[in-house]
């Protein structure tokens, strides 16, 4: 299993060979420590078109050094960046949690060896008071032999890759030595260069920005590619065609806000293959947000490109969604089974809490095998041509957004145009849902007002860096009206889902009395919840009172 770390580093090219930090004058540093020199050997991988470095990413497997083995790097933000590491395991066939975690990235590319690179590394460790080491100090003398991609030409005897990118063994991707005992033969060219990095092991950033300070007056230079895969293919890299919009117009805001997340929506992606907690939940919260965004704000777009868009993300909201559906009501009627057994107006009365539990468990478990089976169903999707275009569509779409004229104009107003758009719309829904009959045409209604209100919340957040402290409040009570339309909806379905249960036991002769309690809880519930949204309505202010922009 991939072993996760964050390492923050900063890398410099150009400065003289000697330079030598001074201690005294570095933040909790002590001394400056020699460590032992590493040779390190590795072939990077990526698909020939190099999308997974275009996105930053670089999956490399390495011998020599403390860290052998499997890694793949992604940004994190400033000088951060993710690694997992997986140890070596004596083959080159990559590992799958590594193949599934850039699966988004390389879009149904192969993925094959580029890189053949070696490292001869001289290493010195910051220490402080106590002798522990809270920097390491590494000036690399790189030399790089380009295996395929963009610029570069095909390698004797490369790997060849199966259909899902994994390496075929029997076909040797490691540089180094063959059999023979001789340098692998490769046709390409080479890059050599030497540099700098200084990693933090524990210490702040402070440290980073004093030590880049004494080698700036020894040469050094910031280096202008974040890995040593860029620095090779830095030319070769495809440059999309970005037109930024003007600076404080509202096509600035929804621009910044498309990318945030498109990002969130490729971050997810891994999370969903390997079931991980909430994995599913925030893909699919992500792909409501961008859809929100092209609606509420699609005065501002060319919607001859945004609808079909928009319809794309709906399939792939609805695809997630049967998974995360059945994820929710598992885990909530086990809970509620579990709450009602633990009641202490059941006194004495074991059988029942015993039966509660059972059938909360026996509920549960249907739910959960239902989860497992549309997760997975959902995953077959992840890997079709059909979201892969979604993904390379959206990348386009925020490297060269589909704006009107309209959206060159200042952000405050156009933005609240939007907002108070919505607002309306969910005052309607509300409307609609308070004169509704009670029953199946109220919870209706109120279904339609909790989607309404989803939407207005999003095109809320979307403000934010133009409305500030309004609307982050403006927010906070739309997120309160949509938790108790949430509520009501969750339970309606609860009280469905019980009913059904309940329905196929009693055919089989099975007693359904805890059904029932169970039933009547989640009926409570959502009377509860439709009794609170007039209070939670009624603090909801339009967005012109509530001075947002």
């Amino acid at each position: 299993m991939a072993a996760t770390h964050i390492e923050t580093e900063r890398k410099y090219e150009g400065g003289a060979p000697d330079t030598r930090l001074d201690p005294g004058a570095l933040p909790g540093v002590a001394g400056v420590v020699p460590a032992a020199d590493e040779e390190l050997d590795a072939v990077y991988f990526d698909t020939t078109d190099l999308r997974l470095l275009t996105h930053g990413a670089t999956l490399r497997h390495r011998t020599g050094g403390h860290d052998a083995g499997w890694h793949l790097k992604r940004p994190a933000g400033g000088d951060r960046r993710e690694e997992l590491r997986v140890p070596a395991t004596g083959g080159d066939v990559i590992p799958d949690e590594l193949l599934v975690r850039v699966k988004a990235l390389a879009r149904g590319k192969p993925i094959v060896p580029v890189l053949h690179m070696r490292t001869r590394r001289e290493r010195e460790h910051l220490v402080d008071a106590q002798g522990t080491a809270v920097a390491e100090v590494a000036h690399d003398h790189v030399s790089a032999e380009v295996l395929e991609g963009p610029g570069g030409r095909r390698t004797r005897g490369r790997g060849k890759a199966d259909r899902g990118g994994r390496q075929v063994p029997g076909h040797p991707v490691r540089g180094g030595r063959n059999g023979g005992g001789t340098p692998r033969t490769t046709l390409g060219r080479t890059v050599s260069w030497s540099e700098l990095e200084v990693e933090l092991e524990g210490a702040e950033t402070a440290l980073l920005d004093a030590v880049e300070a004494q080698l700036t007056r020894g040469g050094w230079q910031r280096s202008a590619s974040p890995s040593k895969t860029a620095h090779v293919f830095g030319d070769a890299l495809e440059r999309k065609r970005r037109r930024a919009p003007r600076p404080g117009s509202a096509g600035a805001v929804v621009q910044a806000r498309l990318a945030e997340q498109v990002a969130a929506l490729v971050a997810n992606d891994p999370g969903v293959r390997l079931d991980e907690d909430e994995a599913v939940h925030d893909m699919r919260v992500a792909t409501r947000r961008l859809r929100s965004l092209l609606r509420s704000y699609r005065k501002l777009f060319d919607r001859r490109v945004t609808d079909p868009m928009g319809a794309e993300l709906k399939w792939l909201g609805s695809v997630l969604g049967d998974a995360r559906d059945h994820e929710v009501l598992a885990a909530r009627v086990k809970a509620r089974a579990d709450e009602l057994a633990a009641a202490d107006d059941l006194g004495d009365l074991t059988d029942v809490s015993a039966a509660l539990a059972k059938a909360g468990e026996r509920i549960r478990a249907g739910e959960a095998d239902a989860y497992s089976r549309t997760r997975a169903h959902a995953v077959r999707h992840l890997d079709s041509r059909r979201y892969y275009r979604l993904l390379e569509n959206l990348e386009a779409m925020v490297a060269d957004p589909p704006l009107r004229p309209r959206a060159d104009r200042d952000a405050a107003k156009e933005l609240r145009r939007a907002v108070e758009r919505d607002h309306r719309r969910l005052a309607a829904r509300v409307r609609t849902a308070k004169s509704a009959a009670p029953g199946t045409e109220r919870d209706r209604a109120l279904h339609e007002a909790r989607k309404a209100a989803k939407r207005l919340r999003y095109a809320a957040e979307t403000a934010l860096p133009v409305a500030g402290r309004p609307a982050r409040r403006f927010v906070k009570r739309t997120q309160r009206v949509q938790r108790v339309l949430g509520e009501h909806q969750d339970a309606v379905v609860a009280r469905a889902a019980v009913a059904r249960k309940a329905a196929e036991e009693h055919r089989v002769g099975t007693d359904t009395f805890a059904y029932g309690m169970i039933f009547a809880a989640e009926q409570r519930a959502a009377a509860r919840s439709a009794a609170e949204l007039p209070k939670a309505w009624k603090r909801l202010k339009s967005p012109r009172k509530a001075r947002i922009c």
